[in-house]
């Protein structure tokens, strides 16, 4: 049923009356008609591993811990990071980068060295090596997972690999980050992909990008994009330049188009010195109508990216065959239409063995909200922002609780079961996986919605409901509580997997 259906407000409604008690409620109920068949293949319950709980002398206790509680039988470390909470370990001294060994004859296309790839802070441990044979004890598979650092540059030999701003200046942090057209990063991460797939037992591979291209930047249309600098929209480097020239696109017009677009941003944050002429979305409209080339930058950029992906698949397929290839996909995609627009899965689909969409129920209600005040400051200013997410519930096929209740009460085990199915025909006729990320104890701010161990439950029984394959129990195991990485196991056993 789409959310545009004669009911659709009447469940607004409801929801708003009741809490959150009745949405959990109503979204931990399966229908008998998208119940599970029992006899199917065990899926595959994964679950992201900081490498400081990997690095515990009883390490193998967990293994046999999470296994038991949750049924997990895959493990995704972070194994390449330069983020600290990722990690588990203290943030002093930190430095992180592969807490795997590299091997530097698969680095010849990068300007990186050993020094600067080696995480130093576990000394020689080397987390693969330890992690894979006591996992495969269990019965339990390993995936490399590559997460791409854009918090910050993480060390100066990494500064040249980054994005440069269409004002010339090289960024430094999030949501830009390492250029796709820079040989050295590309020769970095094939590098390590082949490092990975040539050097250790695993039984594939995940790569994470949390980021979009300059134009959605600078309209801040991600969650928290409030304090998104349009004035630093990417990227702008020689080899995007050179990329932009073979295609035939103006580098000229679009630092023009830009430069306007800032403005427009920095004028609807702050309100002055008025409401457009015709309105926040006509005033956008006009802009791509004499930029074009801003639409047409944003395009390199998805491009360029969708050739690493691609380059990702054909590395690790060329090395064994039997490796699994995936992809981490940035929570975005279930609140910006933009973003979703040019994640398409049916492109994607050509490059993958399995999808991971991230569909983190308890902290998307905080996240949905903050993308709507993000963008209810420029391109959809013209409308109250409650209205505006209703029209945002509308455009994604949603139906969740109102503006302001959708922080406490977070989104439904419908919306996962919904997102699932969605990603599910959009890849109809490829031999691709989906295998949700569920969260279990994101952090989230005050008076947002928490996790218990019966929404973990509603949200894994939802993946299943829209066809899943699998799930990925995330963020970190670090962060959870093992009552509620038990609500996963309950569902498996109310599905017969168990």
């Amino acid at each position: 049923m789409s959310s545009s259906s004669p009911d659709r407000r009447d469940i607004l409604k409801g929801a708003a009356a009741l809490g959150a008690a009745a949405l959990l409620s109503r979204a931990s109920k399966l229908h008998a008609a998208d119940a599970v068949p029992v006899g199917k293949p065990a899926p595959t319950i994964g679950i992201q591993m900081n490498v400081a709980a990997l690095a515990q002398p009883d390490f193998e206790k967990m293994l046999d811990d999470m296994k038991a509680r949750a049924g997990v039988n895959a493990l995704f470390p972070f194994i390449y990071t330069h983020v600290n909470r990722t990690t588990g370990l203290p943030a002093q001294n930190f430095r992180g980068g592969n807490f795997a060994m590299p091997h530097m004859e698969y680095y010849k296309d990068t300007s990186l060295t050993f020094a600067d790839m080696r995480a130093p802070d576990l000394g020689d441990m080397d987390i693969l090596a330890r992690t894979i044979p006591a996992a495969r004890a269990r019965g339990i598979k390993t995936f490399a997972w590559v997460l791409e650092d854009n918090e910050h540059v993480p060390i100066p030999a990494w500064q040249n690999l980054y994005e440069v701003d269409f004002q010339g200046r090289r960024t430094q942090r999030h949501p830009s980050g390492p250029c796709c057209n820079n040989p050295a990063y590309r020769g970095y991460l094939l590098g390590l992909m082949e490092d990975y797939s040539r050097s250790y037992d695993i039984d594939g591979v995940m790569w994470s990008s949390e980021r979009q291209g300059g134009l959605f930047n600078a309209l801040g249309a991600y969650h928290n994009g409030q304090a998104a600098d349009p004035g630093q929209a990417t990227c702008f480097c020689e080899f995007c330049l050179a990329r932009a020239k073979k295609q035939g696109i103006n580098a000229d017009r679009a630092r023009a188009g830009f430069a306007a677009l800032e403005k427009y941003v920095r004028a609807g944050r702050a309100r002055s010195p008025q409401r457009p002429r015709d309105g926040y979305f006509v005033a956008f409209m006009r802009l791509l109508l004499d930029y074009p080339e801003l639409l047409a930058w944003e395009k390199l950029w998805i491009d360029s990216r969708n050739d690493v992906m691609a380059a990702i698949y054909q590395k690790v397929k060329s090395v064994k065959p039997s490796l699994q290839v995936g992809w981490h996909v940035w929570h975005n995609l279930s609140f910006s239409p933009f973003h979703r627009a040019e994640m398409d899965y049916a492109e994607m689909a050509k490059y993958s063995d399995y999808i991971k969409p991230v569909l983190y129920s308890n902290c998307a209600g905080d996240r949905i909200r903050s993308f709507t005040d993000s963008v209810g400051a420029n391109v959809f200013g013209d409308a109250p922002r409650a209205e505006m997410l209703d029209v945002f519930y509308d455009m994604l096929d949603y139906q969740e609780a109102p503006y302001d209740q959708v922080t406490r009460t977070g989104l439904s085990a419908d919306y996962v079961k919904r997102e699932t199915r969605r990603a599910l025909d959009d890849c109809a006729g490829a031999n691709v996986q989906i295998w949700p990320g569920l969260d279990i104890d994101v952090p989230v701010p005050a008076g947002a919605s928490h996790c218990t161990p019966e929404n973990v439950k509603a949200s894994v029984l939802g993946a299943f409901q829209g066809g899943a394959t699998g799930v990925i129990l995330s963020r970190n195991y670090s962060e959870m509580d093992p009552t509620h990485l038990a609500g996963a196991g309950a569902a498996l056993k109310e599905l017969g997997f168990g």
